[in-house]
């Protein structure tokens, strides 16, 4: 059967594609490059010496497309210049202000480069109208002030912002609770895209993980775990489109807000594993606004405290998913409903980003369906390993299928 995408979902599908082409080839285009080598707050006047926010600086001021290559070291926010609300790059977080033209930062690795806002403000403040792309990074620490529009790692204005194996963690708004206190990890405000990412440990007033305030945001083969909110989502909140695809939401929370994400747009899930989330309010996993719908497929909602999900006359199952309880409206014939899914805990199971692998006898074994354009599973192994699909962000392959190829390897290179 030929798979009918949705109006969003295609779109969706568009835009990812469109923003990968930029994010390996932006690079090879004409722009100026810049390779900081001091892990220094800034190098002004020093000769020979190109600090992050200098090299930021310098791309503010070029009329042009910039690349920053930012080497393996750990840049920290000097305690010398702790001001906030300043936003001009000369102190406090590193704001960029390359309106009209695209930048690119390029790290050597989530566990090799490290920026680190050391609690005195966000860690970078994006006003760019156009796209910024970060890969290979670590930002974490940063202290976004209250009341002053969330982003407690980064805050984007009205542009594109590209995160490619990136490790947002353990950012936050300052203890507050204004209505602009969303987004420990990530405030979007324009158009936002998350691929093999992490964002853990972030918390916020609203939107502890990531809050989209902005037109849309597409998270494929990442994981959001570990963040905590107050009133909105522990995860993710989202006010526009929202597209999540290979991709893990688990052990967030919330007080009074969903645990795992709440959406009031247009929504769709595909391929991804919700769980092990919670809220005192008791709308633990998945939960629409009451202006939001959402569209899953071959997704595993289940594990999420009381509920797995509210409102389920906005949700619209598209096959092949899998719940624990009865909570989520599944009722295409496809859907595994009241049965346990058989997680392991989230850990690394290969890849840039951990993962809940399926045990065996899972009910999510072969059970699923393969998904035009995404042919991997999160950590990018290839779909079906087995007699079938697998439902979720994990595709579990047989010990047996594995052993066997290695014996009969093993027996021709004896011979």
């Amino acid at each position: 059967m030929i798979h009918k995408f949705s109006h969003l979902e295609f779109l969706s599908v568009v835009v990812f594609v469109v923003c990968l082409i930029f994010l390996y080839f932006a690079p090879l285009a004409l722009a100026n490059t810049y390779t900081v080598n001091d892990t220094a707050d800034h190098c002004w006047a020093v000769p020979g010496r190109v600090c992050l926010r200098d090299a930021i600086d310098l791309a503010n001021n070029h009329l042009g497309n910039d690349t920053i290559i930012l080497p393996a070291g750990t840049y920290i926010l000097s305690a010398a210049i702790p001001a906030t609300g300043e936003d001009n790059n000369a102190q406090g977080d590193l704001d960029i202000k390359d309106i009209n033209y695209n930048l690119t930062i390029i790290g050597a690795g989530a566990g090799q480069t490290i920026v680190d806002g050391n609690g005195l403000d966000r860690v970078f403040d994006i006003f760019s109208s156009e796209t910024v792309s970060m890969s290979g990074m670590t930002i974490r620490n940063g202290k976004a002030p209250t009341g002053d529009m969330g982003g407690g790692g980064i805050r984007t204005s009205n542009g594109s912002l590209i995160l490619d194996k990136v490790i947002v963690s353990n950012n936050r708004i300052a203890a507050g609770t204004d209505a602009n206190d969303y987004g420990g990890g990530v405030g979007n405000n324009g158009v936002c895209t998350i691929i093999n990412s992490t964002i853990a440990n972030n918390q916020a007033y609203k939107g502890g993980g990531v809050s989209n305030n902005g037109s849309s945001i597409g998270v494929f083969m990442s994981t959001i775990s570990g963040n905590e909110d107050s009133v909105a989502a522990g995860g993710m909140l989202s006010i526009s489109n929202t597209l999540v695809v290979n991709s893990t939401i688990s052990g967030n929370s919330s007080t009074s807000g969903a645990g795992g994400i709440y959406g009031f747009g247009a929504s769709t899930i595909i391929s991804t594993t919700i769980t092990n989330n919670s809220s005192a309010s008791g709308t633990d996993g998945y939960c629409n606004n009451v202006s939001g719908t959402l569209e899953v497929k071959n997704s595993i909602i289940a594990q999420n405290g009381d509920n797995n999900c509210c409102r389920p006359a906005s949700i619209t199952s598209n096959g092949y998913n899998l719940e624990d309880t009865n909570t989520c409206g599944f009722t295409d014939a496809s859907d595994v409903i009241n049965s346990d899914p058989k997680l392991a805990a989230l850990q690394n199971n290969g890849g840039p980003t951990f993962t809940h692998a399926l045990l065996s006898g899972s009910p999510a074994i072969d059970a699923g369906t393969s998904v035009y354009m995404f042919p991997n599973d999160q950590r990018g192994k290839k779909r079906p390993c087995g007699a079938g699909y697998d439902i979720g962000a994990y595709e579990k392959c047989s010990d047996m299928l594995l052993f066997i190829p290695a014996i009969i390897g093993h027996n021709k290179s004896t011979q």
